[in-house]
């Protein structure tokens, strides 16, 4: 099943736009809880959408796109943790 997406290129020019500006926020700890909220509302949804690993047959895909799934989840934790450290 394909997820469509409007307007693809601007859609990938505000990830881009939000994870690097989000990056830079946190990383010179100017507004850092903007940035880390910024990187968990592109992180937090993308596994939902990428990573469909319950529609997978083949093992080896399903494993792989579990563990992608896994790791997304993390860096989204790791984007709440960031968020509440201040």
């Amino acid at each position: 099943m394909q997820v469509y997406v409007p307007l693809p290129r601007a859609v990938t020019a505000l990830t881009f736009v939000m994870m690097v500006g989000g990056g830079i926020l946190v990383l010179f700890n100017w507004h850092p809880e903007l940035g880390a909220a910024s990187l968990f509302c592109i992180i937090f949804p993308a596994p939902f959408y990428l990573h469909r690993f319950w529609n997978e047959t083949d093992w080896h895909l399903r494993l792989s796109e579990f563990a992608h799934f896994i790791k997304d989840l993390s860096l989204a934790g790791a984007a709440i943790l960031l968020f509440s450290i201040r």
